[in-house]
């Protein structure tokens, strides 16, 4: 299969680098030391070929497996994917491979083939280009009490921010110096405010061209830990199910946001802003499942802990509340169960689970125009929403753990 490009230096070596895997976790140092102790030998004995013919081959499955569905099992660190249904016949792609394009070309087949994985393959040669040529000058801290930076105003951490800024991207190389106060202080102002929002909009803050501790905090952190986090991504996306062959959606979680492909269509047929559960108490579960049905004008029967938390406590305190919010309370989960009092007693009961709260469908329901349902353990689905100004925030973790799609 070609053994000077898998020991190091090569396209297989490159291929798996470029992936956020080391040649080195494959032997791939150890193989290229046997193989020139083999080659060295007039005549390597039958043992000797082999011994280096299995060792290859162990690395080269091992390394086949890791590109097509991961390093770890996710379900050891709280990742409800099933990588098993990924399985390989790894002896079936090597003989493929040995017969086709080499190990190169199996490796890149094994790879997930959809194009967020391409994004941050690309996303993590540009940050190890930076990496390589050094970590930029850190952004100060604000001084004594001030608490942030407003467009217009003096600043000494101006020439900072801007070489940053320039390393990331976000500042065009040929923008303009600042201008200088009086003092001689550079001014926190044109292009530089824009590259600011630019750089805020990419990291889930808020897009305002302000510059506080969190903005600060985000633009210090070192161009090392980003590369890092970018191979520990690449490593989340190949646990992800096979994708080539259906449509799919994702919903990335800490960044608000859902992607749709289409395997027929090269461009993302939808992207949009989501909200997702509350960080400390409602998270939205990370799982993989097959969508089964859409609902439209559905009636929202409220988890439990929502309704004794939330919804009783404020329709003990006021009788027309259920009314005012189009919920009712009903014996059971049927469309057809009649309404009943919102009584003292009848909200005991809804307490105690032996009655429930549903919202009826309108403009007032919370799952908005329809639901989107794919079964799953943590009864989460996703759905519409009245509250449509909630998008525009820049961080939108505000439900119970649905996905309210904008």
């Amino acid at each position: 299969m070609g053994l000077d490009p898998l020991a190091g230096g090569g396209s297989v070596a490159s291929a798996v680098a470029a992936s956020g895997l080391s040649p080195a976790d494959y032997d791939a140092p150890l193989l290229a030391e046997k193989w020139r102790a083999v080659a060295a030998g007039a005549s390597p004995t039958p043992a000797q070929r082999a011994q280096f013919d299995v060792a290859l081959t162990i690395s080269a499955m091992r390394l086949l497996q890791a590109v097509h569905w991961g390093r770890v099992d996710p379900r050891l660190v709280g990742f409800d994917y099933d990588v098993t249904t990924k399985r390989l016949d790894l002896a079936a792609e090597l003989r493929t491979a040995r017969d086709t394009g080499g190990l190169s070309a199996g490796v890149a087949a094994a790879e997930p083939q959809f194009p967020v994985y391409r994004r941050l393959v690309k996303a993590l040669a540009d940050y190890r280009a930076l990496a390589a040529a050094g970590e930029p000058e850190t952004v100060p801290a604000l001084a004594g009490k001030q608490k942030k930076v407003e467009p217009g105003k003096p600043w000494p951490g101006v020439p900072a921010l801007a070489a940053r800024l320039r390393t990331f991207g976000d500042l065009p190389a040929d923008a303009p110096a600042p201008e200088a106060a009086p003092d001689g202080t550079p001014l926190y102002a044109g292009a530089l405010v824009d590259a600011v929002k630019r750089f805020q909009g990419r990291h889930a803050l808020e897009p305002d061209g302000v510059i506080g501790p969190g903005t600060i905090d985000a633009l210090n952190v070192p161009v090392a830990k980003r590369v890092r986090q970018l191979e520990l991504a690449l490593e989340r996306e190949r646990w992800l199910p096979e994708m080539r062959r259906e449509p799919h959606v994702f919903v990335n979680v800490p960044l608000f946001r859902l992607w749709a492909y289409d395997p027929d269509r090269p461009d993302e047929t939808v992207r949009m802003n989501v909200v997702v559960g509350k960080t400390h108490r409602h998270k939205t579960p990370i799982f993989v499942e097959q969508m089964e049905c859409v609902c439209c004008w559905a009636d929202w029967k409220q988890p439990t802990g929502v309704i004794r938390s939330e919804i009783v406590p404020k329709a003990r305190r006021d009788a027309s509340y259920l009314d005012r919010q189009n919920m009712e309370i009903v014996a059971s989960g049927d469309e057809g169960a009649p309404a009943l009092a919102p009584t003292p007693e009848n909200l005991d009961k809804v307490v105690a689970g032996k009655l429930f709260v549903r919202q009826k469908p309108g403009e007032k329901n919370s799952l908005g125009l329809a639901k989107f349902i794919f079964p799953n353990a943590e009864n989460v689905y996703m759905h519409g929403t009245p509250a449509q100004s909630l998008f525009a925030r820049a961080r939108r973790d505000f439900s119970h753990g649905c996905i309210r799609l904008e």
